[in-house]
C-alpha cells in the first residue's frame, strides 16, 4: 500500500508517524455513534422497525473508523542517511511529498501542547531548510526530542565527512 523509493546507496534510518494516542478520538467517535443508537433502540424495543436503518448506520460509521486507520498508516515521515521526508495524506487519492537533503537543515525544533501530549510522550517536530520558505513538520510523533537529537546527529555527522572529503 506504501511506496517509498530510496535512491541508491541511500539507507533508512527511521520512519515515524503520528502516535497511536491520536487515534483515541477516533475510536470515542466510533464508539459513541454505534453505541448510543444501539442502546437506545434496544431499551424502547424499536430495534424491527429500524433494523435496516441501523446497521446501514454502523456500516458508515465503521467505514469512518477505517478511512481513519488507513489515514493514520499511510502518514509517515521518513529520514535517511541522505534526506528527510514527510508523506501527508489528506485522504486516500490526495498525497503531498516534502523531502529535502540533510545537508539542507538549518534549525529544528520540537514542542509538546496539552496534557495527552505531555502524558503520553508526543509532540511536532519542525525541520526548517536553508534558504527555503516552506518547512516539514513530523506532526504528533512519539519522542519528539530524540528525533530531533537523531536528525542534529545526522547533520552533524554528514557535515564532518562533506568537510573531511572536500579537506583532502
Amino acid at each position: 500500500m506504501f511506496k517509498f523509493n530510496l535512491t541508491e546507496n541511500e539507507n533508512l534510518i527511521a520512519m515515524h508517524r503520528k502516535a497511536e494516542a491520536v487515534l483515541f478520538k477516533p475510536v470515542l467517535i466510533i464508539f459513541a455513534f454505534i453505541y448510543i443508537p444501539w442502546f437506545f433502540l434496544l431499551k424502547y424495543d424499536l430495534l424491527a422497525e429500524t433494523k435496516g436503518w441501523l446497521m446501514f448506520w454502523t456500516f458508515i460509521v465503521l467505514l469512518y473508523g477505517a478511512n481513519k486507520y488507513v489515514l493514520w498508516m499511510l502518514n509517515v515521515y521518513l529520514i535517511t542517511d541522505k534526506r528527510v521526508a514527510a508523506v501527508h495524506y489528506k485522504n486516500v487519492f490526495k498525497k503531498q511529498v516534502i523531502e529535502f537533503p540533510l545537508n539542507h537543515i538549518g534549525g529544528i525544533s520540537f514542542k509538546t501542547t496539552g496534557v495527552m501530549s505531555s502524558l503520553f510522550n508526543f509532540g511536532d517536530v519542525e525541520i526548517q531548510p536553508h534558504n527555503l520558505n516552506s518547512s516539514i513538520v513530523f506532526q504528533q510523533v512519539k519522542h519528539p526530542s530524540e528525533i530531533k537529537d537523531t536528525l542534529w546527529q545526522l547533520k552533524h555527522t554528514l557535515s564532518q565527512t562533506f568537510e573531511n572529503t572536500s579537506g583532502k
